[in-house]
């Protein structure tokens, strides 16, 4: 290769190198939410007001569909689940249940959101909600599509995890983290379930901020 060529070369490189950056920092799609003036400020008293919820679809244990607007304005309790998952899901359902009777006669809401669409239809998650007790008032199960499912995840820091198959069981990674959201769906803060003192902390914190 000549020096005229190599030089031109390496010109075109650093151009389109340079426009990327551009594209990226400029020209990229931002998160649609709510106008920006209802938004928590980003700061270190919530660490975690860059994740939220982001617009989405679902449908029901009754196959009715709803819509993102079911969080705005109330502050929701949110995790992520499937139906058949053999490892941690039955526990976490169990701390949702805990806290919707700790949370009883507040404005809190809370939202559990199926990673396995295919497999929880609606009437697989009528039997797995009613086996929690869960109020159809307050307590909402959703299942929307694979992608819905993906991006949703996205929106707060997850990613989802391979079907593995492995030694019989049928597991799905997905986060075992409890979330608090906000009525203008970012996340104050997440909770692990596993952990009694973490539940507390979430349920006296969602009580005090419902007020």
């Amino acid at each position: 290769m000549s020096p005229r060529v190599f030089i031109r070369s390496l010109v075109l490189l650093v151009i389109t190198f340079v426009g990327i950056l551009i594209y990226l920092f400029v020209f990229s799609p931002q998160p649609q939410g709510l106008p920006s003036d209802q938004l928590i400020d980003l700061n270190e008293d919530n660490p975690y007001s860059a994740l939220y919820i982001p617009d989405f679809k679902l449908v029901d244990r009754n196959g009715e569909e709803f819509d993102d607007t079911y969080l705005d304005g109330k502050y929701t309790i949110v995790d992520f689940f499937y139906t058949s998952c053999p490892l941690i899901c039955p526990g976490m359902s169990a701390v949702m249940r805990e806290i919707q009777f700790a949370t009883e006669g507040t404005d809190i809401q809370l939202l559990s959101i199926s990673i396995d669409p295919e497999v929880d239809t609606p009437q697989v998650l009528k039997n797995y909600a009613n086996g929690f007790k869960a109020e159809p008032a307050r307590w909402k199960f959703g299942r929307g599509t694979v992608d819905m499912t993906q991006i949703l995840l996205m929106g707060v820091g997850f990613e989802l995890g391979a079907l593995n198959t492995e030694d019989g069981f049928r597991n799905i990674d997905h986060p075992s983290s409890i979330l608090l959201v906000g009525p203008d769906r970012h996340v104050i803060d997440l909770y692990r379930y596993s952990d009694p003192d973490e539940v507390q902390e979430l349920i006296e914190k969602a009580r005090e901020l419902a007020g």
